[in-house]
């Protein structure tokens, strides 16, 4: 996404918004944290939906038109209270789902892209698109100003990778479940997963370099988040996570986990950190003791899928 020039003109999304951030999504940086920014995303694409299928598309499409996988960069720090202007954009169709391009600006500037592959669900599992919505969604992509060429890659017909089973992760942790993991179907929530896989990522952290690693002179920045929904079901009474390191770079740390109800994984995760002077805000080399630290939760490569 990143690496394409006009996914970061506000100009190139037919569908324009505001949303205002929320004092409650500041993170202890003082900058809006990454499960908010990637909730306002979300929020973005529920527009254009609206936008396309009606109002009512959240509370009675059969079968539910739903995030099957996203991938989230984030550009720029971003900040309270100024208000974050939102824009969504179609980016491909085909018999199996549709892939919706947000982006987020903020005083003129781009501070995240987010792509997310949404398809038919029912009975927890994606089916394919009935004729009446692939042929609504070739209307809105007929209907949309003309981008560059390759705006994104053809989606897979490949077979998607089996779910992961929990002897794969060395390192796990129990996470408690709320109310608020539901979506309005009684599902767990694109939010929830955002959340619970921040919540694994720095509990992983801490363990790892112990609870005082704030102090560090170093740490790391979140660049980049991919989520992958392997069934829509209810919360579970709590989560069980798991989490190691898929790549340690020169600059950048790769993370991968998964969440399991039990012994099901719902949903699996990577996140991309780069290493950071916490003075200058800046990336910066990983220290030898930083890596020595991780190098033994290193997950075997057939664990360790590469980000998204």
């Amino acid at each position: 996404m990143k690496n394409l020039p006009w996914r970061r003109h506000r100009a190139a999304y037919p569908l324009q918004g505001e949303l205002q951030p929320r004092h409650t999504d500041l993170d202890r940086w003082q900058h809006l944290n990454n499960a908010a920014l990637m909730a306002m995303h979300g929020e973005t694409c529920q527009r254009w939906l609206q936008s396309v299928f009606g109002e009512g598309v959240w509370r009675e499409a059969q079968p539910e038109l739903c995030v099957q996988a996203s991938a989230t960069d984030f550009l720029a720090e971003s900040h309270y209270p100024a208000p974050l202007a939102t824009g969504a954009r179609l980016l491909s169709v085909d018999q199996t789902g549709f892939v919706l391009g947000t982006a987020l600006f903020q005083q003129g500037h781009c501070v995240g892209l987010h792509q997310a592959t949404l398809a038919a669900w029912g009975d927890g599992q994606v089916l394919p698109l009935p004729a009446g919505v692939a042929h609504a969604l070739q209307a809105a992509a007929d209907a949309q100003p003309s981008v560059p060429a390759s705006a994104v890659a053809p989606r897979s017909e490949s077979t998607p990778a089996p779910a992961p089973a929990r002897a794969h992760f060395a390192w796990q942790v129990p996470l408690a479940s709320r109310f608020a993991d539901s979506d309005a179907r009684g599902q767990t929530s694109d939010f929830c997963l955002a959340r619970l896989a921040e919540q694994c990522r720095v509990q992983f952290l801490t363990q790892v370099f112990g609870p005082h690693r704030q102090a560090s002179p170093t740490g790391f920045m979140v660049a980049h988040v991919g989520l992958q929904r392997l069934q829509r079901a209810p919360p579970p009474t709590q989560w069980q996570a798991g989490c190691g390191v898929a790549r340690l770079g020169e600059r950048s740390l790769a993370l991968h986990g998964a969440l399991f109800d039990g012994e099901v994984c719902q949903a699996t995760w990577q996140s991309v950190m780069v290493v950071i002077d916490h003075a200058s805000r800046r990336s910066t080399v990983m220290p030898a003791e930083s890596r020595t630290l991780l190098a033994p939760h290193q997950l075997p490569s057939a664990a360790a899928p590469a980000p998204q």
